[in-house]
């Protein structure tokens, strides 16, 4: 066999084997990808170090918990997100109480390394805002008191605990928009989501132009 031959079958066996790294079942957990997925995903998230380094972002927080653990028909999550001031030192900490997304996430696993996310609003916002705080959040609530899903996200493993995800094109009329695009890469520690609203042809309506939003994991 040749060198190059050689060479060759080499590099076929390096992209195989990362390959099979990247679809392999994390170690951890006993719900696999969903597991990882979560572990990226659930927590206290603040873009206020971003916001401090560039002013064209203000401070959100987002509020992303566990719920149903019991099901078994895929994971549930529960978020909250809320625009606390434009400025990283102008912020009104009773805005956490208003937030302005307000979801429940159904994740189900579609195939190795990618997961289908549906967001539902709820029948009763106020039934669920701020149960975050909770131990057992939306325990009295089931899916029965959900909407349908008027949108759905595709998730993919692009690394071991780095995912990235994008949701369909969503109906959206805000501010003259034709649907909304949201893109998020998940990663330990922090998450970078970009919301925007668009119009058929692709111009930009709503929604930062320069990038997304970083929110990074703190402490409690």
């Amino acid at each position: 066999m040749s060198n190059a031959s050689r060479t060759a079958l080499a590099a076929i066996a390096l992209c195989l084997a990362n390959t099979q790294a990247l679809y392999a079942e994390p170690a951890n957990g006993t719900r696999g990808f969903l597991e990882e997925l979560a572990s990226v995903s659930v927590g206290s998230f603040s873009t206020h170090d971003q916001a401090r380094r560039d002013e064209r972002y203000g401070v959100a927080e987002a509020e992303i918990v566990r719920i149903w653990p019991d099901r078994d028909d895929g994971m549930w999550l529960y978020q909250e997100q809320a625009f606390l001031g434009e400025r990283w030192d102008e912020v009104d900490p009773g805005q956490k109480d208003r937030p302005y997304f307000a979801r429940v996430i159904h994740s189900v696993e579609t195939a190795p390394g990618v997961v289908r996310r549906s967001v539902h609003k709820l029948k009763d916002p106020d039934a669920a805002r701020g149960t975050w705080r909770a131990a057992s959040p939306l325990e009295a609530l089931s899916p029965d008191d959900l909407l349908p899903s008027e949108c759905g996200i595709t998730a993919e493993r692009i690394a071991e605990g780095f995912w990235r995800s994008q949701s369909d094109k969503c109906p959206n009329a805000y501010k003259g928009a034709d649907y909304a695009l949201s893109i998020s890469l998940f990663s330990p520690g922090r998450y970078a989501n970009w919301d925007r609203g668009l119009k058929v042809d692709g111009a930009h309506v709503w929604g930062p132009e320069a990038g997304g939003y970083i929110f990074v994991r703190r402490d409690k």
